[in-house]
Formats: C-alpha cells, structure tokens, sequence
C-alpha cells in the first residue's frame, strides 16, 4: 500500500494494477465537510483499494474513518459523532451502468478518466454524516424527560413581570 496519495488517479488503470493508498488527511483540507462541521481540526484516516471484480468491473474498496464534531440540534452543543466507513463502488461511465450493479455496492461515475481520491472519503465523510445530529438523550446538557415544563414555567416567569395589554379591555366590558 501506498501512504504517497495521487491528487487524480485512472480507477480503471488502477483496478487493472490492484493498487491500493493509505493515508490520513486533515479535515480542515476537505472543503464541503468542513462547512457541515462545527470545529473542523482533526484528520480522517483512509485505506482505499482497487480491483477487477469477476465482470471484470473496476472496483473500489476502503474505509474511512474520523471523529467528526458537529452540532446538536438538541442542545445546540459540540458532539463527537465516530465514523467508520466502508466503501464498496463500482467505477461506471454512464448512469445507465448502475443498474447492473449488485445491491452492495454504488456506483461512482467517471466520465472522463480521472478521479479525485479525496473526493471519494469526502463523500464518505459526508453521507456518514446524520440528518439530524443529535447527542444521545442521556448525553444532552437538555431534560428532554420534561421539556415543555421547562419552557412553560420559563414563559410564565416573564408573563408576571409584565402587565396584561388586556386589562384596559376587561375594564371596558365590565363597565357595561
């Protein structure tokens, strides 16, 4: 394996070859993920291998692997979210190859002969990522055993320090 990453490989060439790369790479360097994230240090680690499969498809192999630290749509807070990712793809030309594809594995199109590697664990990265990021309950700095109680006793300590705007109005129907 080589640890010396390539910024454009041929898959095809490569599968050809059965070539294989390790490495880690910063968080920060990959763009699109570090937008999604809420501190972006760290690395990711990576191993990705090339293959012909018994079609005589060009394959990919790898796993991805990094301590991501996104935001709690909870609490609002910093969580660590592990990923530990495998990658199986089916290198394809046209959309219309994926069809033919087995269910276990994607497809990743390349229409001219190159591709990114570091796209490839940036897309894993990214769809590791949840929808919804969220702390496990008993790990949010948020009682989600009673949360609207919280609320409703905060909004009535600021309902008693106010005046009614109403009170001229029950004073008017009173009169009549």
């Amino acid at each position: 394996m080589s640890s010396r990453l390539p910024e454009n490989v041929d898959p095809r060439r490569l599968a050809t070859q059965g070539a294989a790369y390790s490495g880690t790479v910063d968080l920060a360097k990959l763009g699109r993920l570090s937008e999604a994230l809420l501190d972006a240090t760290g690395q990711a680690e990576f191993s990705i291998e090339f293959y012909r499969d018994n079609r005589n498809r060009a394959r990919i192999k790898g796993l991805v692997k990094a301590d991501l630290v996104l935001e709690c749509q909870r609490c609002l807070g910093a969580m660590i979210y592990p990923v530990d990712a495998g990658l199986d793809l089916a290198v394809v030309k046209v959309p219309e190859e994926a069809d033919t594809l087995p269910e276990s594995c994607d497809p990743v199109w390349v229409e001219e002969d190159t591709l990114r590697l570091l796209d490839l664990v940036e897309d894993e990265l990214i769809l590791a990522i949840p929808q919804v990021p969220r702390h496990e309950e008993h790990a949010c700095s948020i009682d989600w055993n009673n949360p609207a109680d919280e609320v409703q006793d905060e909004q009535e300590d600021d309902l008693s320090d106010k005046p009614n705007p109403f009170a001229v109005l029950a004073g008017l129907k009173s009169d009549k």
